[in-house]
């Protein structure tokens, strides 16, 4: 097996999940059993709650919170 070439795929990945196109296929998968399935156990890792964690407050600047929601969902986050 050539690995040399599976390096190549991560930009090609990205190029699609970055398109409209992408995104909506990214979407139905994670809205699917087995999308679900694979968020779940992502997120019961380590490294999957640190990612997590990371994109919080991202999301929660994306929607339209009344005041100091942001601070208090953020505050009930374990750390």
């Amino acid at each position: 097996m050539d690995f040399g070439s599976l390096g190549g795929m991560g930009g090609a990945i990205g190029s699609f999940l970055a398109s409209p196109d992408g995104q909506d296929a990214a979407k139905k998968f994670l809205a699917s059993p087995q999308g679900t399935d694979m968020l779940k156990s992502f997120a019961a890792t380590p490294e999957g709650q640190k990612a997590l964690m990371s994109v919080v407050p991202v999301i929660l600047d994306g929607i339209n919170l009344p005041p100091g929601v942001k601070d208090m969902i953020l505050a009930a986050l374990p750390r």
